[in-house]
């Protein structure tokens, strides 16, 4: 299961009946509780909604849906269906004004922790830690569309769920439509590790991103069948190619 609250945008899970299975807490906040996704849903849009969302293969709409605040907005929904539920990812149509602003926000938050870092030294050794843990996903970009993410050392939870926020939104904020997962210097794996990072690959899904995995040695093989089974997911064995394909 996608972790929701790891999304930049509200998501909710819902089944063939448009009964809310989970929603993450900003779709909670935005829309409030709710059994049913169709009571987010402006009446003039429900039997679009309907005649929609329940089709397995229509995977984008637009409805207009009412806020906590009773504000009717129009929102793209992406839906993604697996079996007899849905995951679905809302994001409203200014959503590029909001962008710019969290961009803004993230940059005084960094310059804030700069500060902190000067004042606080007791927190260097965090600091240190959690840039390498960055460092050790860092998101390389060979064109505007494509990503390159080289993952070095162990394969494990905490490496995932310390970046994959970061990740995703990279992905989201900058329209990534392909990611190249390079595995090449990762140590050890152990089946909780690869995964967390088969649910962040299957969220690449929701924002139209194909998966390009690379690097796989064969002590990676017993590891990675589970992966089999994500869509827009594939596997090469020369990354050198692959990059002169796409700067070229």
């Amino acid at each position: 299961m996608i972790h929701l609250d790891a999304m930049p945008m509200p998501m909710v899970i819902i089944d063939h009946s448009l009964n809310i299975i989970e929603a993450s807490g900003k779709a909670e906040k935005l829309f409030g509780r709710s059994a049913s996704f169709l009571n987010w849903v402006d009446h003039e849009s429900k039997d679009k909604a309907v005649r929609f969302m329940q089709h397995k293969h229509v995977e984008k709409l637009e409805l207009n849906l009412v806020t906590a605040e009773g504000v009717i907005s129009l929102f793209t929904v992406f839906i993604n269906w697996d079996k007899n539920t849905a995951a679905v990812v809302l994001q409203l149509e200014d959503q590029l004004i909001v962008q710019l602003m969290n961009k803004v926000k993230e940059h005084q938050r960094r310059l804030e922790e700069s500060d902190m870092e000067l004042i606080l030294k007791k927190n260097e050794l965090e600091v240190s830690f959690g840039r390498i843990s960055e460092l050790s996903t860092a998101a390389i970009h060979l064109t505007d569309e494509v990503v390159l993410i080289p993952i070095f050392g162990d394969l494990s939870v905490s490496l995932i769920h310390y970046n994959q926020e970061r990740i995703l939104n990279n992905i989201y904020s900058q329209n990534i439509d392909e990611v190249i997962i390079d595995l090449q210097s990762v140590g050890r794996m152990d089946e909780a590790g690869v995964e967390e990072l088969m649910k962040m690959i299957q969220s690449f899904s929701l924002f139209g991103a194909e998966c390009t995995i690379t690097g796989v040695k064969p002590e990676h093989a017993p590891f990675l069948n589970q992966f089999k089974t994500i869509k827009k997911l594939t596997f090469i064995n020369n990354l050198e190619d692959k990059v002169a394909r796409i700067i070229c």
